[in-house]
């Protein structure tokens, strides 16, 4: 979640509910109608005031939506290596049909399979980068490890959709890269 939005709601739950000091009583003598939640339930827009982004990507002229955030890691040798984010999409009319066609337990290895390539890619991409270009700042570096990982994924992305028909895209969050120059070290096991 983003951080911004974790500390706004840490912030103004604990305000919003200190100001309610009535408590609620039910009403008498009401029915009550069952709430469809796949019509009462409207995404947020993107011109919504909300501090959100990322929710949305579009790729090929297709939408797609943010479906998970992953988590990559990966250390070239005992100094240097790389750890973050990255925003998994898919178009959610892709993840209807194949829920209809094959069942949802398909993307279960469809989860395995991307989180796979991924890892490789980010492997390949912290093969390729130059840990000893002392020009480079932390942020350069993140920018070229996320281009580099970018185009070393797009093949593996387009094999999987056309193996799968699902659209999908893995995007690295920036914002998130922490660059090892002197001593890698990963959470855990990638």
């Amino acid at each position: 979640m983003n951080l911004k939005i974790t500390l706004i709601v840490s912030i103004l739950f604990p305000l919003l509910s200190a100001c309610s000091t009535q408590t609620i009583q039910p009403a008498a003598n009401t029915t009550s109608t069952p709430v469809d939640s796949e019509v009462s339930i409207a995404p947020l827009s993107d011109q919504s005031s909300l501090p959100i982004s990322g929710l949305t990507h579009v790729k090929s002229g297709k939408t797609l939506k943010l479906v998970r955030i992953m988590e990559g890691g990966v250390c070239k040798n005992t100094q240097q290596g790389a750890v973050g984010m990255f925003r998994l999409y898919a178009s959610p009319t892709d993840i209807t049909q194949i829920k209809q066609n094959q069942g949802p337990e398909v993307f279960a290895d469809f989860e395995l399979q991307i989180q796979g390539f991924s890892m490789l890619a980010l492997q390949h991409a912290i093969n390729l980068l130059d840990f000893q270009d002392t020009t480079s700042t932390q942020q350069q570096l993140t920018k070229k490890l996320t281009k580099s990982f970018s185009g070393l994924i797009a093949d593996d992305i387009a094999k999987f959709e056309t193996k799968t028909t699902l659209s999908i895209d893995v995007i690295p969050i920036q914002e998130s890269m922490i660059i090892y120059l002197d001593g890698c070290e990963t959470p855990h096991e990638h």
